[in-house]
């Protein structure tokens, strides 16, 4: 059987239609078909609409947008604490530092940081090392990393960022190191 052109056309466009998706329907227009605005981003424009094309132009309305709603507070945490294995660690580690082993400190925090690898307060002790064998970048790292993790502890985030402060102001970044300072300082105070 053999199709004239057109029905042959007519077939494959029918045939391709079936396979299509449906038509999709754009979101429906904010009111008075202005653009929408970010809440707080001032105040909005619309028109209203005319009522038929013989009357009155119509006036614009000015419609004042919602206030943004207060940011809320960040729930208070327990101050972080050490387990009594990590404790007994850190005090050794500490003990090690005074006396100059600073290898031996780094392998005591080490084997802390295994028993509580989320811990902040372990992780400030091992900046205050990278301090001490200048290596202030990491020392940096290592404070912002413990303040990553103590949200809503204000003491320990005070020292996570008195360690960066120290560190920042041994790079020479004195600028920045006042910055930390300050936010260490607002911190104590809570």
């Amino acid at each position: 059987m053999r199709l004239a052109p057109v029905s042959t056309l007519f077939l494959l466009l029918v045939a391709s239609g079936c396979t299509m998706s449906p038509f999709r329907t754009a979101p429906p227009a904010s009111p008075g078909g202005g653009a929408s605005q970010a809440p707080g981003s001032g105040p909005v424009i619309t028109s209203v609409p005319e009522v038929a094309a013989t009357g009155p132009a119509a006036e614009p309305v000015i419609a004042t947008p919602a206030p943004a709603p207060l940011p809320r507070e960040r729930p208070r945490t327990a101050p972080a604490t050490l387990s009594p294995a990590s404790k007994a660690l850190v005090g050794q580690a500490q003990s090690q530092r005074k006396k100059g082993d600073l290898p031996g400190a780094t392998v005591s925090l080490e084997r802390a940081l295994r028993i509580e690898p989320n811990n902040p307060l372990l992780w400030i002790e091992m900046g205050r090392l990278r301090m001490d064998q200048r290596n202030f970048p990491q020392a940096e790292a290592m404070g912002r990393k413990a303040l990553s993790m103590s949200v809503g502890d204000n003491r320990t985030q005070s020292a996570a960022w008195q360690l960066i402060a120290d560190a920042l102001k041994a790079r020479g970044r004195n600028p920045q190191a006042q910055e930390a300072l300050e936010k260490a300082r607002e911190l104590s105070q809570f």
